[in-house]
């Protein structure tokens, strides 16, 4: 071999090696591995994933997959598929990833690869309006329960003796209010009794006799701890009615018929929780059910819920809150996808500028999926598109 050839040949292995070189091959590599496009599974989840009226894909996760696809130079086919179906596609590889809010759960570990966490969300309540009562209304409610009729009769009780000692004791001394005969007199020590439990202070009938007077007093010093009382126990009844409202409780959830989507985070947890449920093969089918009133709550992922309510749904539904811990999603992936580090790498990456910020803002989404603002969504995502 010559000595030219021998430099030439140097100089082309040199620049093989170098590593900007590498570097396009292993993009190439993950473009298409085997020649052909990357397959994508995507659904309509808004607002994560949004099929508009003319076929376009619009959301949160489309604008961060398209981020992601840009940076790694990654050619690709997005794929429409149910949610059964994308978790049926990942376990057989035949897709290379999935766009959709997976929630990150141990059980479906064993099954596929999560890129890291796009943020967290927790599990809401769909019912119908009057399903849950509004706080006032319970604590309507519980003014108008047993226990308060016993405390009223009580009173009622109290106010009767009080008044009849009162005449025993003024109708010598106290013709004027308390004469005229038994009934009138003791009318009059009920009116005294009562007037000073409503308002502290009786116009019109006076009491003459130091016993009454003394007994008197004891009645209003009675009255005024009495109504600090109740006052103190309305507070904190309408106070746990409220909170109760706000966050339906586990036995709560427990006492109703719900609903749920098949092979999802919130199957599993209906199966855990106990009681009557039904499963569907989507949010539209749940949430008619629940207008149908063939369930009487359909569980599932909160920021949806809230979409749903604002739009489609917009004043036939209610959204509640639920105590259960929040839950991370995640792209899915097949497991051991050589894709899964280089996605994670673009991801974080992404994730440490200033457009993660802003590319959730749009969406009225905080940085960690919080921070639902609802109400601007449809606004922000024209705005985004014209």
């Amino acid at each position: 071999m010559s000595r030219t050839l021998k430099v030439f040949f140097l100089l082309f292995l040199l620049l093989c090696l170098h590593p900007a070189v590498l570097s396009a091959q292993s993009q190439n590599d993950v473009a298409s591995p085997s020649g052909k496009k990357l397959i994508v599974g995507i659904l309509h989840d808004p607002p994560y994933l949004i099929k508009e009226k003319t076929g376009e894909w619009t959301g949160p996760n489309v604008d961060i997959w398209k981020n992601i696809a840009q940076d790694l130079k990654i050619d690709y086919e997005l794929k429409e598929m149910t949610f059964e179906g994308l978790l049926e596609a990942l376990k057989t590889n035949k897709i290379d990833l999935a766009i959709e809010a997976f929630f990150v759960l141990a059980e479906r570990e064993r099954q596929i690869d999560y890129s890291s966490a796009l943020g967290s969300t927790r599990l809401g309540l769909a019912t119908l309006p009057e399903k849950i009562h509004h706080p006032w209304w319970m604590a309507v409610s519980t003014l108008l329960s047993w226990g308060t009729f016993k405390i009223l009769g009580t009173l009622c009780l109290a106010l009767c003796v009080l008044g009849f000692l009162l005449w025993l004791i003024e109708r010598k001394n106290n013709p004027d209010h308390f004469g005229g005969g038994t009934i009138r007199g003791i009318g009059s020590g009920i009116y005294w009794v009562g007037s000073t439990l409503a308002s502290g202070v009786c116009f019109g009938i006076n009491l003459k006799s130091l016993p009454a007077r003394l007994l008197g007093l004891v009645w209003m010093l009675l009255c005024a701890v009495a109504l600090s009382a109740l006052i103190a126990s309305l507070t904190n009844t309408i106070s746990a009615n409220r909170s109760m409202v706000d966050i339906v409780s586990d036995e709560q959830l427990r006492n109703m018929r719900l609903g749920g989507i098949r092979e999802s985070a919130e199957s599993i947890t209906l199966k855990k929780l106990g009681g009557k449920y039904a499963l569907y093969d989507d949010e539209a089918t749940a949430l008619n059910a629940v207008l149908n009133r063939e369930i009487e709550g359909f569980l599932y992922d909160e920021i949806t819920l809230h979409y749903y309510k604002e739009n489609d749904y917009k004043d036939k539904i209610s959204i509640f809150p639920t105590g259960f811990k929040r839950i991370p999603f995640a792209f899915g992936l097949p497991k051991e996808s050589p894709l899964r580090k280089k996605v994670n790498y673009a991801l974080l990456s992404l994730m440490e500028k200033p457009d993660w910020a802003f590319l959730l803002k749009r969406y009225g989404l905080g940085e960690n999926f919080e921070e639902i603002q609802v109400a601007d969504m449809e606004k922000r995502k024209n705005r985004h598109r014209n």
